[in-house]
């Protein structure tokens, strides 16, 4: 005898106060009143429950036990719920020296530099979360993906699967501009410092030397 599975929903918000996502579990005959919107089926888990999922993401304030989504979440579905992440090294070539594109965080008082970077939204592909997070944070857009760089470092705690790319800036842009964040992340509305900096070893992003600029070079 076959029963019904209970369905279940995974709602996935970035958290207010970090930004990083977090998850909470409900069943489905509770999305009543929480205001949720289902962004599509997970599958369905015939384990001691047999459960049918869903994601859903909250479209209006509401309390739960949330809990961090990090790279050793190793609940049901957990590799469709930790996101993909793009980092975009952008490189342009002036007076003989390669630069790179990097942003600053205006007012806040670590100031450290990085590059673009950015989670996918649920449905997009790399090339497309790439792009559209290289835009946001900076404005710039004029760029040609020249390939993903291999074997991700990061000299950060993360919480996501990383993909860096290496770019090429294919039109012209001043040295340096300010820039105001958009889309729906958390920092939306901040503003960022954009500069073109010389490539050089001693380069430090994130506070210390980042070891994917090695990979940037043949």
């Amino acid at each position: 005898m076959t029963r019904d599975p209970r369905v279940v929903a995974y709602v996935i918000r970035e958290s207010p106060e970090t930004g990083i996502d977090e998850v909470v579990v409900v069943d489905a005959d509770e999305l009543d009143g929480l205001g949720v919107e289902i962004i599509r089926e997970l599958g369905e888990e015939d384990g001691t429950r047999f459960v049918h999922a869903l994601l859903a993401a909250p479209v209006a304030d509401w309390d739960d036990r949330w809990a961090t989504l990090t790279l050793d979440y190793n609940g049901p579905f957990a590799d469709l719920l930790v996101r993909q992440r793009a980092v975009a090294y952008v490189t342009r070539e002036r007076a003989g020296r390669t630069e790179l594109l990097t942003i600053e965080e205006e007012g806040d008082p670590d100031r450290w530099l990085q590059v673009p970077a950015g989670r996918l939204d649920h449905g997009e592909t790399l090339k497309e979360g790439l792009l559209r997070e290289l835009a946001e944070e900076t404005g710039f857009t004029g760029v040609r993906i020249v390939r993903e760089l291999p074997d991700f470092e990061a000299i950060y705690r993360n919480y996501s699967h990383n993909h860096a790319f290496h770019l090429v800036a294919t039109e012209e842009s001043p040295d340096a501009w300010r820039h105001e964040v958009h889309g729906h992340g958390t920092d939306a509305g901040f503003f960022h410092l954009c500069r073109w900096l010389p490539l050089t070893p001693d380069l430090k992003l994130w506070g210390a030397r980042d070891p994917m600029l090695a990979k940037l070079r043949p």
